[in-house]
Parts: C-alpha cells; sequence; structure tokens
C-alpha cells in the first residue's frame, strides 16, 4: 500500500479538512520516539496514521515546524484509536504543550479481558494471527536517522493499520463478557488523568534509586544533574556519557577515586566535556565523603 507522506502545513490541514467532509471521524494513531537512546533528551520522530483507507505519515524530523500536528492532536471530533496512548500522550505534552485528545486506547480493553501478556505484539498474533516481522531488528532502531529504511517505515505502520480491526474484535469481547461500561470508564482515565512530567525528578526513575539512603538520593541526585549537564551539551545519552550503575554505585561507596570515575566515561563524549564531568564529579564526591 503506498504512503501518503504530509510534508507542509497545508498539506496536513487539507488531509484533516478532507477526512471532515467525508464524514471520517476516526483514526489509529501511533508515534514513533527518541527517548535518550541514540541522543539527549525526548524527540518526535514519525506520526502514522490510518485512515480505514489510507497510510499517512508526518515526519517532524525531515520537515520541522509542522505546527499543524498539533491540530491533529487535539481535534476533538477526531477519535484516535492508539494502544497503551501514556507515553505518547506525555511525549507530544512535553514537546508541543498540548494534550492529545479523544483517544480510544485499546490497552484498557486488554488488561480487562486479561490476556497473559498485555503486549501489542501478542495481542496481535492471539487476535488476528498477525506475527510481527522484524520486531527485535526495530526495538531499538534509530528513529532519528534519515532517510528512513523501507523495512523500518514498514514496520512503523504494520501496527497502526490493525488498530481498526483489533479494535472491533475487542468490543466484541468485551461486550460478550459485559466489560463494556468498566471500558468505558476506564478508557475515559487516560482523557483526564494527569500527565507525568518527563522532566521533573528524572533520578528517582532510576534502577534502584528507592532503595538508596537519604544521604545517597541526595548525591545520586547530584551525580545525575552534573551529568544530564554534560549529556545535553554533548547530544548523548546520559547512561552512555556514564552509566547509571556506576552512579549507584559511587553513591553507596565512600571510596570512589577519580581514576574509577574516569575509566567509566563514555569513550565518545569530547575531551572537554569528559573533563567538565570528572571536575563535577570530584567535586560532588569529596564533598560527600567529607560529612
Amino acid at each position: 500500500m503506498q504512503i501518503l507522506e504530509l510534508t507542509t502545513n497545508q498539506e496536513i490541514s487539507e488531509y484533516l479538512n478532507a477526512l471532515e467532509k467525508s464524514g471520517q471521524n476516526i483514526i489509529a494513531l501511533d508515534l514513533e520516539g527518541e527517548f535518550n537512546l541514540h541522543y539527549y533528551g525526548e524527540h518526535l520522530c514519525l506520526v502514522q496514521i490510518f485512515d480505514g483507507t489510507r497510510d499517512v505519515i508526518i515526519d517532524p524530523i525531515a520537515h520541522p515546524g509542522l505546527t499543524m500536528m498539533n491540530e491533529l492532536f487535539t481535534k476533538r471530533n477526531l477519535l484516535k484509536i492508539m494502544y497503551d496512548a501514556s507515553s505518547d500522550t506525555a511525549l507530544i505534552q512535553h514537546l508541543f504543550g498540548v494534550r492529545i485528545t479523544s483517544i480510544l486506547d485499546l490497552r484498557p480493553a486488554v488488561s480487562l479481558l486479561e490476556y497473559s501478556s498485555q503486549s501489542l505484539s501478542f495481542v496481535l498474533e492471539k487476535e488476528l494471527s498477525i506475527v510481527p516481522v522484524n520486531k527485535k531488528k526495530f526495538q531499538q532502531h534509530n528513529w532519528m536517522r534519515r532517510p528512513i529504511p523501507a523495512d523500518a517505515l514498514e514496520y512503523a505502520m504494520n501496527d497502526v493499520r490493525m488498530l481498526f480491526a483489533l479494535k472491533e474484535r475487542l468490543f466484541e469481547k468485551l461486550i460478550e463478557q459485559n466489560l463494556l461500561d468498566q471500558y468505558i470508564l476506564q478508557n475515559l482515565y487516560v482523557q483526564n488523568g494527569q500527565i507525568k512530567s518527563m522532566q521533573k525528578d528524572k533520578y528517582k526513575k532510576a534502577k534502584g534509586f528507592n532503595r538508596l539512603t537519604a544521604e545517597q538520593k541526595k548525591l545520586f541526585s547530584a551525580l545525575f544533574n552534573a551529568r544530564e549537564k554534560v549529556a545535553k551539551a554533548a547530544n548523548m545519552p546520559p547512561n552512555s556519557v556514564f552509566p547509571n550503575k556506576m552512579l549507584m554505585e559511587f553513591c553507596q561507596s565512600r571510596d570512589s577515586g577519580t581514576y574509577s570515575i574516569s575509566s567509566a566515561v563514555g569513550k565518545r563524549i569530547p575531551t572537554n566535556l569528559k573533563n567538565e564531568l570528572l571536575h563535577s564529579f570530584t567535586n560532588i564526591l569529596q564533598d560527600h565523603n567529607q560529612r
């Protein structure tokens, strides 16, 4: 199936108007993003749409400044079938300050129906006999790279194409099991629930943080924030600048030396930024060890 790419604000506007004129008020929607895996920070890399007839993409990396995407995300009379929309809504809120509205999130239906796995790939295979192709290959794909390879683009479109059919199958089961009202209520939580900030207290999300003592948490926070500053300057994932695992070890040990710190710094980081990081870490650790 040929993919329609919307490359300008006018094209997005015309597409939305055409949907409205044709009476098409429902689409399937998915996003691909970058989340500190290959570069620093969070980025919207691709928007995938299936409107029941056409495959549609919007590429904000290749075509920056597409402000009409906000119209797509916030259009209330356009129902958006999504799967596990929480991370996508948080990303859009974080990047553009708007909230995706009129979401029909299928994940609560899967939860209510008590599937043994909540993953979309599992449910698609279970209900529609759709087996994902090259899933492992693209699980950590760099969606910031351009041009997007044809097989990566096909992978990105596959799931969103299936959401219409999956919706019908899940709704049949919800009705059969008298769970439709519960699903409606849970889906409303998606619409009205608080969207968690992607920036606030990021260090608290690190594995093992909650097991640290109060003093160790203060130290981890200081090291984490110093690393964030350098990672942003280097445009590198923070964990590639200096691994969280080592931050945890330094917080739990009082004899972390400069040599052990230096050996754990990422190899690709520029020398001036490496020196800045070493200087910041050394000062923070020395201050902590003197207490």
